[in-house]
């Protein structure tokens, strides 16, 4: 990946974490003011609540990762997938250390400060589903996208077999021309063949690529 583009990635994911941080917060204050009201605060839904809040942020996250890859309209290259699974995780790894403080905070609110570590596992295990996810969902972008260079190239080569039978053929037919009585006409007849065959290989091909 050029220099420019991952610079582009990791500046969209940075302000897709701040963006995510923010709301965290504003649902984390509007569920306390909530539950404060109903006199819940000191309750297990508090610390439940905040899981889920930052367990369906993160999600978003890796979203926004395949999102911008269409936006970007990248090119395969060898190390494209590995890249933005680099920066993808960095942008988790942000997220993660801001976020879990709000579940810390939950505990103590919630008046359960040792259920801190042992409610972590189970957001990181949900962490860690989207994770996998989130590479299956890369690597069939990424495949889709060296399908599409792979597809790119063969009709490169299409096209050039196609201009190379076509000056065959107007050489054919010139000789043709000039030399009437000669046997030209069956090569004619199987270079318009071939022609043909690579034209409608050239439609098949582009259509596969849209």
């Amino acid at each position: 990946m050029h220099k420019e583009f991952r610079e582009n990635y990791e500046e969209k994911l940075r302000l897709v974490v701040n963006s995510l941080i923010e709301d965290l917060e504003q649902k984390y204050k509007a569920m306390l003011a909530e539950h404060s009201a109903k006199g819940r605060l000191r309750s297990g839904d508090t610390i439940k609540r905040t899981m889920d809040f930052i367990t369906d942020l993160n999600r978003i996250i890796y979203k926004e990762t395949i999102t911008h890859l269409s936006v970007l309209n990248l090119e395969f290259s060898n190390g494209l997938e590995s890249t933005i699974q680099s920066i993808a995780q960095h942008s988790h790894l942000s997220y993660k250390k801001e976020a879990l403080t709000y579940l810390e905070n939950a505990t103590t609110v919630g008046g359960k400060p040792q259920l801190y570590e042992r409610m972590l596992p189970e957001v990181e295990a949900t962490m860690s589903t989207h994770a996998a996810e989130f590479q299956n969902s890369l690597n069939a972008a990424v495949m889709q996208l060296k399908r599409n260079r792979e597809m790119s190239t063969v009709i490169k080569a299409l096209w050039a077999t196609e201009a190379t039978i076509a000056m065959v053929s107007l050489f054919t037919a010139g000789m043709w021309f000039k030399d009437p009585s000669g046997n030209y006409e069956p090569i004619i007849v199987g270079l318009g063949f071939v022609f043909t065959l690579i034209a409608i290989g050239i439609k098949i091909g582009a259509k596969k690529e849209t």
